[in-house]
């Protein structure tokens, strides 16, 4: 891996220390778009239905803790509450165990050879989909990916919902942008 791609997924991990906001398009739009690929890419037989049930089942598991143990902060910004998330390690043990369901499932089951520098990309390049979720629109992956992807995700948007109603109006309504014209029209 270049120095440009170690300095990316370092950034990555940093990331997750941080406080976010939770945005329509990352947490909703994104993980229907995967099972909506998921859906248009399945070829349906026996053994795929079996397959896909272990590995939904393994998505969900990993999005529910992922979702369980991210930390949740609301504040009051003038009547509004305003929502932001820190995924932490418990994210990153996730992502960590997606990537490695991911190139365990292309070695078996694509009987995918890598070596060193294609491991060194999948990272980066798994990374990058995190950092900036618009390039997951343009992936051409495999259905099982889809599938982990987006039974993850929404496990993921699943719990925090549950967690937080605050969070799923955030993502619903952009209730945190309303708060936040409204809070600079006051404040000019």
């Amino acid at each position: 891996m270049s120095l440009i791609g170690i300095l990316i997924v370092i950034y990555f991990c940093y990331s997750q220390f941080k406080a976010e906001r939770p945005r329509r398009f990352r947490y909703l739009l994104l993980p229907l778009y995967a099972l909506l690929m998921f859906v248009t890419t399945f070829k349906l037989n026996v053994t795929n239905l079996l397959l896909v049930a272990v590995i939904i089942l393994l998505g969900i598991a990993i999005g529910t803790f992922q979702g369980r143990f991210a930390q949740l902060s609301l504040e009051n910004v003038q009547g509004q509450t305003k929502v932001s998330i820190r995924g932490g390690w418990p994210f990153l043990l996730g992502w960590g165990l997606i990537l490695g369901i991911q190139i365990l499932l292309s070695i078996f089951l694509a009987h995918h050879q890598m070596d060193t520098a294609e491991l060194s990309q999948e990272v980066l390049h798994s990374a990058l989909e995190e950092l900036l979720p618009f390039r997951r629109i343009y992936a051409f992956d495999w259905w099982i990916l889809w599938a982990l992807s987006g039974s993850s995700s929404l496990a993921y948007t699943g719990m925090l919902a549950y967690r937080s109603p605050d969070f799923w109006q955030a993502i619903r309504r952009r209730s945190h942008r309303k708060a936040d014209k409204n809070s600079k029209k006051r404040d000019a």
